[in-house]
């Protein structure tokens, strides 16, 4: 069985997550380099902070873990690789929108991925959702509606964010593939990747202030996903995707500090999301404060 857990450190990791992420957001644009390069940097970085942690026995048992789980069933690598792609195009896409102007449009997707994550936890996770949260998710359809009425279709960037994402976390929790080491392995397959961008990469001047700008988004991002990843650990689906509201909001306030600006009735869309999400808000902290027992879902546990 999957326990549906709860616990106020997974709170304070996603809160600390969300700061980061638009930390990075920011400095994205301070770069000269190309959107593969700092994904790169992501990935090296983070490979080479979790070398460092192996040197902790603790962590070198959770590695083990890892590997047992992994040798478990023939097709757990192979999920392992789909996630392993699917983190790999968000940290690569993360950096290349505020990059390239599309900001917003990577905002308005990770505004959508908490309305994805309380969807994914219903049906294929078997968590309960309130009356609240199908509210929630109704007023989030009604922003997509009025995004389409008013622009036929919407961004490429949008969908690859609240989409895949929310597949991301059901799966690792679903299979047993989010304990702490399960982001260090997928950043570790990434490594060749991330070395052929920066063979490929076109030549940028090198100057000390690019150098530590690089090393900045590297380093928060290793810190930010180790708390973000915790927090899906440490928390039930449907109450991740609740704290998942404060990222998207510090994303749009970015890209607007950026120079991006909202057109046609973008301001109705991001205004009826926020209304949902601070509805979300509201309802899982007033949950929080009321004492009741761990329930958990009827829901086979990993194979």
């Amino acid at each position: 069985m999957v326990e549906q857990r709860s616990s106020p450190r997974g709170v304070v990791f996603s809160l600390l997550a969300s700061a980061l992420f638009a930390g990075m957001f920011y400095l994205s644009t301070l770069v000269t380099s190309s959107a593969e390069v700092v994904f790169a940097a992501r990935v090296l970085l983070t490979v080479l902070c979790y070398a460092v942690a192996l040197l902790h026995p603790a962590v070198r048992r959770e590695v083990g873990v890892l590997w047992r789980r992994l040798r478990a069933r023939w097709w757990m690598p192979l999920l392992s690789l789909l996630l392993t792609t699917i983190a790999g195009v968000q940290l690569w896409l993360f950096m290349w929108a505020p990059m390239h102007g599309r900001g917003l449009d990577a905002a308005l997707g990770f505004l959508l991925l908490p309305i994805s994550l309380v969807l994914a936890g219903r049906f294929l996770m078997k968590a309960h959702v309130s009356r609240m949260q199908w509210l929630v998710v109704s007023l989030a359809a009604v922003a997509v509606v009025v995004k389409l009425i008013a622009t036929p279709e919407l961004s490429w960037v949008t969908l690859m964010i609240c989409v895949p994402y929310a597949l991301y976390f059901v799966l690792r929790q679903r299979f047993g593939l989010d304990g702490p080491m399960a982001f260090g392995w997928e950043v570790t397959l990434l490594t060749p990747v991330a070395i052929l961008a920066l063979v490929t990469a076109a030549p940028v001047e090198p100057s000390a202030r690019e150098y530590m700008a690089l090393a900045a988004i590297g380093l928060a991002s290793a810190v930010a996903m180790t708390f973000y990843l915790g927090a899906s650990y440490l928390l039930s689906m449907p109450v991740f995707g609740l704290l998942g509201y404060v990222e998207p909001v510090m994303l749009v306030a970015v890209a607007l500090l950026l120079g991006e600006r909202m057109q046609g009735a973008d301001a109705i869309v991001y205004g009826v999301l926020a209304v949902a999400l601070t509805l979300l808000a509201v309802e899982g902290f007033r949950a929080a404060r009321r004492p009741r027992p761990p329930k958990t879902p009827d829901v086979p546990g990993p194979a």
